[in-house]
């Protein structure tokens, strides 16, 4: 599926703008996460966008999150490697290989950024790990935010903090413009 195609997907299945910034934030840092990796950016991409597709509906039933989405992807013919992204960022038992076990880290990372690019004059622009980091210690930031998720991320897929919140700002830069960031 090409990125236009997936964007009017996302736009056909969620219900909030809120949600679908969300979804391309994460886009943006599956799609540099993959690219360090030296895995298929593309598909990591699409794992960010479609992550949460079912959000809006299954927001009040985990049981159910991800799997709606996987069965949509499925229908849609979308590679199943993305729909298995979709289940393991809700459900453990899906982390199965390394891009099943990032979406988990770049969901929660991408939440702290947004809300520290929200809170800056040049919003994602500039952004330094630095600062990052302070708010990433302040429990009151973004109390929403899975801490755990980001700071587990050297045991989870084997990059070190700074590393990772770098690579996650590059992400967000990508899709900055696009989520008026």
């Amino acid at each position: 599926m090409n990125r236009d195609d997936a964007i009017a997907f996302v736009r056909e299945k969620t219900e909030k703008d809120t949600t679908v910034r969300h979804l391309i934030s994460v886009e943006g840092l599956m799609r540099r996460l993959g690219r360090h990796f030296g895995e298929d950016e593309e598909l990591w991409a699409l794992a960010g966008l479609f992550h949460d597709l079912d959000q809006d509906q299954t927001h009040d039933d985990l049981e159910r999150h991800g799997h709606v989405s996987a069965s949509w992807l499925r229908e849609a013919g979308v590679d199943e490697r993305v729909a298995n992204a979709a289940l393991a960022h809700a459900h453990p038992e899906y982390q199965t290989d390394l891009m099943s076990k990032a979406i988990v880290h770049a969901d929660a990372l991408s939440g702290l950024l947004v809300a520290c690019a929200l809170v800056r004059p040049d919003k994602a622009n500039g952004m330094k790990v630095g600062s990052v980091r302070k708010k990433l210690k302040d429990k009151a930031f973004a109390p929403g935010v899975a801490r755990e998720d980001i700071t587990g991320v050297t045991d989870g897929i084997g990059l070190e903090l700074d590393e990772f919140i770098g690579l996650g700002i590059e992400g967000l830069q990508l899709v900055a413009a696009e989520i008026d960031l």
